[in-house]
């Protein structure tokens, strides 16, 4: 199930990003993500077992960050958030989803070719890496194609 997160999910929400992301954002940026873009979880029953952020401008959609806790991965578990998060965009009226990801996320790449994403662009050297800087791959969907 799909819902709205609180201020109250921020310690499930730092426990899932610190496990699935090598620079997880503070508190505060979680404070402020939740009051100010689209935030929203997916449940397991009781637990949270994956989120989305979106940055909603006029029809169109930044995806933002998008995890699902490790032991929930590889159950189709970020697929079925994609797909709820797209039908949920498009009954707001948004009719393009962006995205970024580091080239070397060849998990998330696929996740988002089976999605129909198709990649628009490359931010060189925009992710720090231990040895360096790595390049963001940029995805649209076309959300009005999928409808």
């Amino acid at each position: 199930m799909l819902k709205r997160l609180t201020e109250a999910d921020l310690p499930a929400l730092l426990a899932i990003d610190s496990a699935t992301n090598p620079h997880p954002w503070t508190a505060a940026q979680w404070r402020d993500s939740l009051n100010h873009h689209q935030c929203d979880g997916l449940w397991q029953q009781d637990e949270l077992i994956g989120f989305s952020v979106c940055m909603i401008t006029l029809d169109e959609a930044e995806l933002l960050l998008i995890a699902i806790a490790p032991q929930w991965q590889r159950q189709q578990r970020a697929s079925q958030l994609l797909a709820a998060l797209q039908k949920q965009l498009l009954q707001q009226d948004v009719v393009t989803l962006f995205l970024e990801v580091r080239e070397s996320n060849t998990a998330a790449r696929t996740l988002y070719a089976k999605q129909d994403f198709t990649q628009s662009g490359r931010r060189k050297g925009y992710y720090p890496t231990n040895q360096g800087r790595e390049d963001a791959l940029l995805y649209t969907l076309h959300l009005e194609d999928k409808a």
